[in-house]
This record gives structure tokens, sequence and C-alpha cells, in this order.
């Protein structure tokens, strides 16, 4: 008990001391997050998780690290787009997308290695049809923004 006592004592000293800044955070929907002193992680759970950290000039990154959604959407502060439904998911062909309301949304497709493959506009609609049949079968991120109310949702899509 003495040396665990001992060892938390030592972390928060040394956490204390090093200037930790989590540069992203996780695009999963399951796990959670832990911060003390001036360090903040955020841990997936069976999901892809990002994890980007920077201390003294070490930069630490895990999971699927891709663009900055932020750079991509050119504005920052977007809330969560809520009332999204993207179906079938896994896809084979046809990737249907229902959006909450009518309006202007940004639908960008990223790959693994950050790499955008899609990006199209659903204009004065609330719903799209795209053809993804020619994807190769793997994992795909679907971003989905809407600029005018500064909205934005990130859907972890799988292509069979």
């Amino acid at each position: 008990m003495r040396v665990l006592f001992t060892f938390i004592i030592a972390l928060l000293v040394t956490t204390g001391y090093s200037q930790t800044e989590l540069r992203k955070s996780s695009l999963s929907t399951g796990g959670g997050s832990a911060s003390g002193a001036n360090l903040y992680m955020v841990y997936a759970i069976g999901e892809i998780g990002v994890q980007e950290s920077t201390s003294n000039n070490i930069l630490l990154s895990e999971g699927f690290v891709g663009p900055d959604i932020t750079t991509t959407l050119g504005i920052e502060d977007y809330g969560v787009l809520t009332g999204l439904k993207v179906y079938p998911n896994p896809v084979k062909e046809i990737l249907q997308i229902n959006l909450p309301q009518t309006g202007i949304y940004e639908v960008h497709i990223f790959d693994l290695t950050g790499k955008e493959i899609f990006n199209r506009n659903i204009e004065d609609n609330n719903e799209a049809q795209y053809n993804v049949a020619n994807f190769k079968t793997g994992v795909y991120l679907l971003v989905i923004a809407d600029r005018e109310n500064k909205l934005a949702a990130t859907v972890k899509l799988q292509k069979l």
C-alpha cells in the first residue's frame, strides 16, 4: 500500500511539471476520459480510437489519426448534428443518408489513412443516396457538416 501511495504521489508531482496538450479526441462512442493536473486522456473501448498528445516536443499518437475535422470544415466549435440516420451500415452498394431537416450539408468520406475519397453536398433536401459499390472493402469515416448551423457528425462506415 505504501509503495502504491508513493507511486501515485510521484506520478502527480511529475505530471504537474510537464505540459501536455491533447490535440484530438476519441472518435468512438464507447470509452471515457480521465484527467489530473495538466494531463487529459481520452480512451475508447472496441472502436477506432484517436489520441494525440504533445509533451516536451514529443508527439504520441494512437489509433486513427486523420485530418482535423475543424480544418476540413474551416470553422471551430461545431456542435453535434443529431437526428442523422445513415443506413445500411455495413453497406454494399447504396448508402442512404437521412438528415433531421432540409438545408445545405457537406458529406465527406475518409479512408483510414485520412485521405478524403468522397465529397458531395446535399442542398435543400433532407436525404441523399450515394453509390459506394466502387469503394474497397473496409472501414471509412463519414463526416456530415451543416456549416450554417455549425453542426457536424462523424459516423464509422463499413463497406462490404
